[in-house]
């Protein structure tokens, strides 16, 4: 009798600390996807100010040769890849469980447009 009494101890022992290594892989993958999510946000502000930036430069009286013959071009798949990254945004957010929000329309996965602290980022034209 006391030797299955051990075994149930131990068999309860071992049980818990699974669960509760279980939970924490679970979490630490978690984090690790909403980082992730996180920089696939940034990644599309970036996009965003990028086709902003050579749609100006293209205006620009002085915009060169090459600028005016790859501008174009370059937009054309900058927006596609928009498209791309707010498919999987969408689901990156899904897979978090979040609500999902369309970027283009000024809401991330609940981090707003942001400027990092200390940065001095203005997406301003002309301000480069």
């Amino acid at each position: 009798m006391l030797q299955w009494k051990k075994i149930f101890i131990t068999v309860a022992w071992v049980s818990f600390f699974m669960l509760v290594g279980a939970q924490q892989i679970h979490a630490q993958a978690s984090g690790h996807a909403s980082v992730g999510l996180g920089h696939g946000e940034e990644g599309y502000l970036h996009l965003e100010e990028m086709i902003k930036h050579l749609e100006f430069g293209l205006k620009m009286p002085d915009a060169g040769q090459d600028l005016k013959s790859h501008g174009k071009a370059a937009i054309k798949h900058a927006r596609e890849a928009l498209e791309h990254y707010n498919e999987a945004l969408k689901h990156a957010n899904e897979s978090l469980g979040r609500p999902t929000r369309n970027p283009m329309m000024g809401g991330g996965s609940g981090s707003e447009h942001f400027q990092q602290e200390g940065s001095s980022h203005s997406h301003e034209e002309g301000s480069h």
